[in-house]
């Protein structure tokens, strides 16, 4: 039972970070999927610490990227203040599940079945939007898969922007969009085809389009250069070039992008929309330096309206840095980048699936306050953990290493 739920554990880690469900659905902030299995990971690594069996230094570097998100939620405890004890603790729970991706994908293996979970998952995310387009948002709530906090009155040209599996469009567009480089990293492993890749392709537009949202799309692409790059196999990269030109250039020029050309071209919401986000990263920043030490959630969006008028800083960067301790938001910026700039070492290069995520969630940090995700302050966790890693040490175990695949690309899913 052991060896089979190992074997399995990192595919069910991807697939639960991406499909995070409600446990329940009709209470207000009803907590997730990631926060149970956080609390059962905390017990396994207690019992790794009592066993002798725990490297201490993941815990030293997530123990000290922790102690501003504990201090606030201590504060925030005493000021009655749930909206900062919500977003403080996530970051707790975060800790065991940094260090538990940390254990369970140290091998080239376990990094596959983790990428197919985030695969698999987002076919789940495409599922539960084209189940809201079709009424069936009853249901959802029914098996957790929605909540009653989920954000149905956003409207782009006088139609609802779906809000997906976590309860806000931003939020699942940019869930499902870690599939993107999932199945890249998959498809220069020759771990899956391309058919599997044009249909995680299809289903991310699909989604763009019912939630009408551009920034995934914006990183998407950026990503998968990133994945050209990093791959180093020009050959199947001018394939999947070539493939995707063909096919999403005729889609361009008879339906548009995601969400009609209206929403692309409006140059006067464009504007606006960009100047708003400027104005609130110019104070975002200025206050994280006169506040180096964070000012909590409720306190910080105050001081953000105060300063430019609006309460969010539309960058995770800037989020942690503003509400929990700008120390927190430098060390995020400074392990994406290392990260991103590891994963540069090729297909077979041991931080190339790392590389990739990194560089995704980087991107898309620059849009919008994504921290409010626990998704992503797991793999945020998690990238302070790789980036301390030492680059020169293969993470991958003598026991884990197996033949190169063969060049008719056989694919293994989990």
């Amino acid at each position: 039972m052991l060896t089979l739920l190992q074997k399995h554990a990192p595919w069910l880690a991807g697939f639960v970070l991406t499909v995070n469900f409600y446990l329940l659905p009709t209470v207000p902030a009803s907590p997730r999927a990631t926060d149970l299995v956080g609390a059962m990971l905390a017990v396994w690594l207690v019992m790794r610490l009592a066993a002798g069996r725990q490297d201490p230094r993941p815990l030293v570097i997530l123990g000290a990227a922790a102690l501003f998100p504990a201090g606030w939620l201590v504060l925030s405890l005493v000021d009655s203040d749930p909206t900062t004890v919500t977003q403080a603790g996530r970051w707790l729970v975060a800790v065991p599940w940094a260090v538990a991706l940390s254990v369970m994908l140290s091998g080239r293996v376990e990094r596959e079945r983790f990428a197919w979970g985030l695969v698999i998952g987002g076919g789940v995310n495409v599922a539960v939007v084209l189940l809201q387009w079709a009424g069936f948002e009853g249901l959802l709530r029914l098996v957790g898969l929605s909540s009653s906090q989920s954000e149905y009155y956003h409207y782009v040209a006088q139609t609802v922007r779906l809000p997906g599996l976590h309860g806000q469009h931003n939020a699942s567009a940019t869930v499902l969009s870690l599939a993107v480089p999932a199945v890249f990293f998959l498809y220069f492993r020759r771990r899956c085809r391309l058919p599997v890749l044009m249909a995680v392709l299809a289903g991310f537009l699909v989604v763009l389009h019912l939630t009408s949202t551009r920034s995934p799309l914006v990183i998407a692409v950026l990503t998968v250069v990133y994945a050209f790059v990093a791959a180093r196999q020009f050959a199947r990269g001018f394939v999947i070039g070539s493939v995707l030109l063909a096919v999403i250039a005729p889609l361009l020029v008879i339906y548009g992008p995601p969400g009609g050309w209206s929403r692309w071209r409006d140059a006067s919401a464009i504007s606006a929309n960009a100047g708003e986000r400027v104005e609130s990263n110019r104070g975002a920043v200025v206050l994280s330096i006169e506040h180096p030490l964070g000012l909590g959630v409720t306190q910080g969006k105050e001081a953000l309206h105060d300063a430019v008028g609006i309460r969010a800083t539309h960058n995770a960067f800037l989020q942690a840095s503003v509400y929990l301790g700008l120390p927190l938001g430098l060390a995020l910026l400074v392990a994406m980048t290392v990260v991103s700039v590891r994963g540069l070492g090729g297909r077979d290069g041991p931080f190339m699936l790392e590389g990739l995520l990194a560089f995704h969630t980087a991107g898309v940090f620059m849009f919008e306050e994504h921290l409010n995700n626990p998704t992503f302050v797991i793999l945020a966790a998690w990238f302070l953990v790789v980036a301390a890693r030492d680059a020169h040490q293969s993470p991958v175990p003598r026991t884990s290493r197996r033949s190169q695949p063969s060049a008719s690309g056989d694919a293994t899913a989990p």
